[in-house]
């Protein structure tokens, strides 16, 4: 088979249409930036609200809908990894790109009492991370600014109590994965991108 010299134009437009099938992909994505927001925003509200209006024993009792959180992100994503018809480089390194922080970001609260407990700081920088990372691979903007704002948010956290530390995180959560997580799904269900 012989093979054809491209034009600039014609080299052009299958980039471009490249770039828009790998954007595509990584659009619909919003489901997991949602999922996790809902759920980190309820666990750190109800924490910062038991810590400080109760006297209930266990405010942290709101985190454990991250474990449910962590099994419907594997079903979700095990399904859609087998309806995909082709896996790439990019979506391989999305996948172990989450899966690492999640390991990271489970290790730092799992020995969260050798730290006092301040465990938050460190979450929204990882998130940080994540998020910009993420941003730059699908080339959205909104992602790549949550994931600074979480990175200022950490600078202040660190100077905060426990307390308000989980408003902090809430707060981050709220710009840095439910804004760009809405805006993702209104432009996958306007454009399909």
């Amino acid at each position: 088979m012989e093979e054809k010299e491209l034009t600039p134009q014609e080299s052009m437009a299958l980039i471009q249409s490249m770039i828009g099938k790998a954007r595509k992909r990584y659009s619909d994505n919003s489901f997991f930036f949602l999922l996790w927001g809902w759920i980190v925003l309820v666990a750190s509200v109800g924490h910062y609200y038991l810590s400080t209006f109760t006297d209930f024993e266990y405010p942290f009792i709101g985190w454990s809908l991250t474990i449910i959180g962590a099994i419907v992100s594997g079903v979700v994503g095990a399904r859609r990894g087998k309806k995909s018809q082709v896996k790439n480089y990019t979506d391989k390194m999305y996948a172990w790109l989450w899966f690492s922080l999640g390991m990271a970001m489970f290790t730092i609260v799992f020995n969260g009492q050798l730290i006092g407990w301040n465990t938050v700081p460190f979450i929204l920088l990882l998130a940080g991370v994540g998020t910009a990372v993420s941003g730059a691979m699908m080339g959205f903007r909104p992602l790549q600014i949550g994931g600074l704002v979480f990175w200022i948010l950490a600078f202040i956290a660190f100077r905060q109590p426990e307390n308000y530390q989980m408003l902090i995180l809430a707060g981050g959560i709220a710009i840095g994965y439910l804004v760009p997580g809405y805006i993702m799904k209104a432009n996958f269900r306007k454009h399909g991108v």
